[in-house]
């Protein structure tokens, strides 16, 4: 993976290069001593499918929490690793903070591009990247997130809310403690 580091240049090249090949940014945060950074490199970071995904959906950038104050400043971030999804104009949509080993970093990954595409409109977009793969995620913390998102997209799509009824109701009888079971208000 290519990582942009350089402030002085990698800020506005990642831009220009999102804007070229239509990707977002995804923006790490790290600094030294950070043991959840290391993790990252260590284990996540080598796995093949993480390494495909991120090259085939991101401008990879890094920075230094406490020397790249301004940016640090301009998004609020305070933690390493911090990752960060930013569209071609640097605004951030959606970030996590911490270490996450692969297949929960590859579910993050999803609901940070929904999270960061379906309010431009891209609802097929985020639909075909959430279900990549999901069989795969469906142990993941972020699974029922990344239902509820896939659903949204459908929903908004087209005007007919029976599947995000639908999932909703499956999720409140299967997970009825989660946030997502919550979601459901609809009067029967």
């Amino acid at each position: 993976m290519n990582w942009l580091s350089d402030l002085e240049q990698a800020k506005e090249q990642a831009k220009e290069e999102a804007v070229k090949t239509k990707k977002l940014i995804l923006l790490q945060f790290e600094m030294d001593g950070c043991g959840g950074c290391k993790e990252l490199e260590a284990t996540t970071y080598k796995e093949q499918k993480v390494i495909d995904e991120m090259n085939e959906w991101f401008v990879l950038l890094k920075l230094d929490l406490i020397k790249d104050r301004e940016v640090r400043k301009s998004l609020g971030a305070y933690w390493t690793p911090s990752i960060y999804f930013l569209d071609q104009n640097g605004n951030s949509y959606y970030h996590f903070n911490g270490y996450l080993p692969a297949v929960e970093f590859r579910a993050m990954m999803r609901l940070g591009i929904a999270e960061t595409i379906m309010p431009r409109g891209r609802y097929d977009d985020t639909i075909k990247i959430i279900e990549k793969d999901l069989d795969e995620l469906a142990r993941t913390s972020f699974y029922l997130k990344l239902l509820v998102a896939r659903e949204t997209a459908h929903y908004i799509m087209k005007k007919d809310n029976s599947q995000l009824k639908r999932i909703l109701k499956e999720i409140q009888n299967k997970y009825p403690e989660s946030t997502e079971a919550k979601m459901y208000f609809w009067d029967e």
